[in-house]
């Protein structure tokens, strides 16, 4: 774990941006948008959906929302949402429990391998003492209670005490269980006298005056009954409620809870002030000592996870629309609609896909399935298809193949499934791809030999591609060849290069001259401007040169670069290859987060992993490159992130410029980017005296300059020209921009 904890301690010294919190009388300051252009190069944003399930507290100026990967507030006084996530120093985008303390003023978040975040007005503290225990081996939290000034938290492992204000542990009860094993807590309440427990095995009591790390010294009721999760006392009373939404009453001095009669599918034990209140379908209901209950919130939500409540009225948490207040209001940041676990490029946006599946045949589904897409820096909901698995564009139709719904096309006339054979409609597609001469490739996920070849016009036809078994993945070279990666489920995946006219057909394997391959799998593939053939591998990377020039016979092999004297990538599972417009090559790792190198893998631009980013882990389970923006697009297991590179499309021609930021501000630290460029181009910047202050050749559709000098130094505050002129040195086009 020290990659977290140098990420945790980097985040924690970065003010540039830290949130300033004053729950009861300001706001974090954090900037909740998620405007798609305009960002810097080298910057990151989060794509997190707050639509979800979750946990409400607060005050009586705030309301919080937990869910399992996000976080968020509303400001009662302004009625402003802002968001908390690891681009502010959060430890994880992963959470297991939380809670306000409206005395300290913290906000008090438990993630799943038992690190503990008190997130307060000026600063994130970390507590790192249960996760780094190694005699404690179950270290997730199940809930957290505020009480007389501290934080009570009950977990797998037992039961915590924090001091908010010293941040530190000031008391722990462990191996709860009857022979002194380990006892899953999953809720806690007390008074002067006790400790009460709700624990996988009925409830606990504790008594203060006893030594308590001595499991026989707690007193053990219900354990006949089962499970209890949720516990609190009303005038020394004890409500609880059991896992089968029964709840029960007993009081202190009985040997056995009482079932309430007429109560079922209870959740959710809150106080507002002295009086305890619970949920039960969609009413919110009071009950007292005497364990007298009576509905005193009726609400025509159906179905809210959660509720909090305050002198502003009741809050409901609703899946799908974020927190509801008690006249309707709807509050929620921007964000996609269901947690994604695919984020791809298209003409008409950027889509947010709740649905994944990798080579290896492992599927990843979100809770909710709801696509989105970011058009024009808003989330929407977009109309498609569910179970997303590849996108393609041809013309003006965008084609979605999908896991288990058949193809579909998606253009102004709306959405439309294509029929494909006598298939129907509940095809799997593997694989999509559109070609340089027009048409729609189409693989389907089964073991017959034929891909389908849909034209402009909407023909389709089945193609003969002997050896073809469960395409994955299809792409093209310049002469129209189809580089087709094959998983098979029994067996090792395997690349087949395919052309229809010519009659090429060819498996590459490990024989010299016909790929060199080395054994294992092949994890992705992707061709350059180059022509070559990128291929990553369970064990590094290789490329095929001259990857079109490829015929029936003619030797190949492939080519394993070399960098700082060693095989690139040697022992390292590489998942995704992509190539930037500039022709470097991002890769997406299993294990060592994502690296950018050179044209030719000999050189390192970037690095990026959890010490050093917002990347929740080094895992990377899904990379897309948006051209267009020059965003890297991250998905991982419980975030998804995008990061502005340096390269973007090349332009169509030289017509206008695109200068930011401009102006310059003193305080700006990054890099200046200017695009609308072409390949070729060349770019001189000059001072208004038409001194020289940086020149260049274009590579792609962006360049970047760090504002120094050819000397070195940082350019002086004023107006600087730009002039651009194409590959035969006529000028195209020009622009200025303001340094203060």
């Amino acid at each position: 774990m020290e990659g977290k904890n140098q990420k945790a301690i980097r985040k924690k010294n970065r003010n540039s941006f830290f949130l300033i919190l004053a729950f009861s009388f300001n706001i974090f300051s954090l900037n909740s948008s998620f405007a798609q252009s305009n960002i810097p190069v080298g910057s990151w944003r989060i794509h997190t959906s707050y639509l979800g399930e979750g946990v409400l507290s607060g005050s009586e100026n705030s309301v919080f929302s937990l869910g399992s990967h996000s976080l968020f507030y509303l400001n009662i006084n302004t009625n402003k949402v802002n968001t908390l996530t690891v681009l502010d120093g959060l430890y994880d985008q992963n959470f297991s429990a939380g809670a306000f303390d409206p005395i300290s003023k913290k906000f008090i978040i438990a993630f799943p391998d038992g690190t503990i975040q008190l997130v307060g007005e000026r600063e994130i503290q970390t507590v790192n003492s249960l996760r780094e225990n190694p005699q404690v081996t179950q270290k997730s939290i199940n809930r957290v209670r505020i009480k007389g000034g501290f934080v009570l938290l009950a977990g797998d492992f037992g039961v915590l005490r924090i001091n908010p204000v010293e941040t530190s542990i000031s008391a722990s009860f462990t191996n709860l269980g009857r022979d002194g094993g380990l006892l899953a807590i999953n809720d806690i309440a007390e008074d002067d006298k006790f400790l009460y427990l709700a624990s996988k095995a009925g409830l606990l009591l504790g008594d203060k005056n006893s030594n308590l790390n001595d499991f026989r010294n707690w007193r053990r009721i219900g354990e006949s009954i089962g499970e209890f999760i949720n516990i609190a006392l009303v005038a020394g009373k004890i409500i609880a409620i059991h896992r089968n939404g029964n709840l029960y009453f007993l009081e202190n001095d009985k040997n056995q809870p009482e079932q309430i009669i007429g109560i079922q599918e209870a959740k959710n034990l809150h106080f507002y002030g002295e009086r305890l209140f619970f949920q039960m379908g969609n009413g919110i209901y009071a009950i007292d000592e005497n364990a007298s209950w009576n509905l005193e919130f009726d609400t025509e939500i159906q179905s809210f996870s959660d509720f909090f409540i305050n002198t502003s009225g009741i809050y409901y948490q609703v899946q799908g629309k974020g927190i509801v207040s008690q006249n309707g209001d709807i509050f929620a940041p921007p964000g996609p609609r269901s947690q994604v676990r695919q984020l791809l490029p298209t003409s008409e946006g950027l889509l947010g896909i709740p649905f994944s599946k990798n080579i290896l045949g492992e599927t990843t589904v979100s809770s909710t399935q709801e696509s989105s897409r970011l058009f024009e820096g808003r989330w929407e909901a977009l109309e498609s298809p569910d179970e997303i698995v590849s996108v393609a564009q041809m013309g003006n139709d965008l084609f979605l193949g999908t896991f288990s719904n058949g193809l579909w096309k998606k253009n102004s006339s709306g959405l439309q499934q294509i029929q494909i054979g006598s298939s129907g409609h509940e095809v799997s597609i593997s694989a999509i791809h559109t070609d340089a001469f027009g048409h729609l490739w189409v693989g389907i996920a089964d073991d017959k030999p034929r891909l389908l070849k849909i034209n402009s016009t909407g023909n389709i036809n089945s193609v003969a591609v002997e050896g073809l078994s469960f395409p994955y993945k299809i792409i093209s070279d310049r002469t129209g060849n189809l580089w087709i990666l094959n998983a098979p489920l029994n067996g090792n995946s395997f690349i087949q290069v395919f052309h229809e006219q010519s009659n090429l057909n060819r498996i590459l394997g490990s024989a010299s001259n016909n790929g060199s391959l080395p054994p294992g799998n092949v994890m992705d593939i992707a061709i350059d401007a180059n022509q070559q053939l990128w291929i990553s591998t369970g064990n590094g990377v290789l490329y095929v040169p001259n990857a079109s020039d490829i015929s029936d016979n003619n030797n190949l092999n492939a080519l394993t670069p070399i960098f700082q004297g060693r095989p690139l990538f040697s022992g390292v599972n590489v998942r995704q290859i992509l190539v930037a417009p500039d022709q470097s090559k991002w890769f997406g790792t299993v294990r060592d987060g994502i690296w950018r190198f050179s044209e030719f893998g000999n050189e390192l631009l970037e690095h990026f992993n959890q010490a050093n980013s917002p990347l929740i882990s080094n895992n990377i389970s899904n990379l897309n490159l948006d051209p267009v923006s020059g965003e890297l697009l991250i998905v991982q297991e419980h975030a998804a992130f995008s990061y502005r590179g340096s390269s973007i499309k090349s332009a169509p021609g030289l017509e206008s410029l695109k200068i930011f930021p401009n102006p310059v501000r003193p305080d700006f630290n990054g890099v200046l980017s200017i695009e609308g460029l072409i390949d070729f181009a060349k770019i001189k910047i000059t001072s208004s005296a038409g001194r020289v202050v940086f020149s260049s050749q274009v590579q792609g559709g962006k360049v970047i300059w760090n504002l120094r000098e050819l000397q070195g130094g940082r350019v002086k505050p004023g107006v600087y020209l730009v002039f651009v002129t194409d590959k035969e040195g006529i000028e195209r086009v020009s622009g200025k921009f303001v340094v203060l």
